[in-house]
């Protein structure tokens, strides 16, 4: 029942809203993979690794990875790339992005603005074993296997200083098409926009030891009514140690935890639905990440964000 729960989760997402790739919750830790502007922004060089497992509990969940790398090559030009793997019996996603971002100094407050483009290489398939459709299901899928590759855009901006920053991006500018042809059939399957808002600031709330930081991350796919909103509040202490709580506006709630040894990072976060039919089935999400911070000379002529 949970496979089949599974499959067709997948099918109503591929066929009525088509393709967009995975998020993460810790989107503060690994913001680079959702604004191409934030390439370089940093005081270090990041080198990040986080692993998503979606709904524990169900046989072929979503699991999702990214790996990424971005950092200053001079004093207004960045670049970074990742790569995202994603995996939801059938559907299995490998996308490669490279982003190029220049920062210019506003010279007020040490507050920078950025623009940023990146592009990306995807590699789409979908594998359907008749026997694990659901009953009723088009048999247009029953025996098809088919695989795609294909290029898109994105773009954003970001302005940031040492105690905020906001952005805005946008992915799948050109809307590629997987539309492919599977027994007669055409199963239609568009990249379609997305759109993403991010904000964030960091108040010092005891001498120089502990900052609260309330953020928001907001995201908007073309065609759907639904604003999807991150709202966020970590305490931080000491630059190395942070806790986290998030509500989502589709009824998930977030805890997340990180510290640092030296210029490792690490981080985990577990999500719950409150609200759905999944609820009753799932033991929630759960997210863990890794960062490697490399200082190079480029590095140190930014004012970057904070610390952590």
């Amino acid at each position: 029942m949970k496979k089949i729960f599974i499959i067709i989760s997948v099918l109503y997402s591929a066929i009525a809203f088509g393709q967009q790739e995975p998020l993460f919750t810790q989107y503060y830790v690994n913001d680079m993979v959702i604004n191409p502007a934030i390439s370089g922004s940093k005081t270090y060089n990041p080198l990040t690794i986080q692993t998503r497992q979606q709904w524990l509990g169900f046989e072929g969940a979503p699991l999702s990875t990214n790996i990424s790398y971005h950092g200053a090559l001079n004093d207004r030009s960045a670049m970074g790339g990742y790569l995202m793997f994603d995996k939801a019996f059938p559907s299995l996603q490998a996308n490669l992005h490279l982003n190029y971002a220049y920062h210019i100094p506003l010279n007020y407050d040490n507050v920078n603005l950025s623009f940023g483009l990146g592009a990306k290489v995807m590699y789409h398939n979908l594998d359907f074993n008749k026997g694990d459709l659901p009953p009723g299901q088009d048999n247009a899928f029953s025996t098809s296997s088919y695989d795609k590759t294909l290029g898109d855009a994105s773009s954003g901006t970001y302005l940031y200083g040492r105690n905020f920053y906001l952005g805005f991006a946008v992915s799948n500018l050109f809307q590629s098409s997987f539309n492919t042809p599977i027994n007669s059939s055409v199963y239609g399957n568009d990249e379609f926009r997305n759109y993403y808002g991010m904000g964030a600031y960091r108040f010092l709330i005891m001498n120089n030891d502990w900052h609260l930081e309330p953020s928001f991350f907001t995201r908007k796919m073309q065609y759907q009514k639904e604003t999807v909103t991150d709202l966020t509040t970590r305490i931080i202490f000491l630059e190395k140690t942070w806790t986290g709580l998030t509500y989502r506006t589709n009824g998930t709630g977030i805890f997340s935890i990180g510290f640092a040894a030296n210029n490792i990072h690490l981080s985990y976060s577990y999500d719950h639905t409150f609200r759905g039919e999944i609820m009753r089935h799932t033991y929630g999400t759960h997210e863990i990440g890794i960062t490697f911070r490399i200082h190079t000379l480029s590095t140190q002529r930014h004012i970057g964000f904070w610390e952590y």
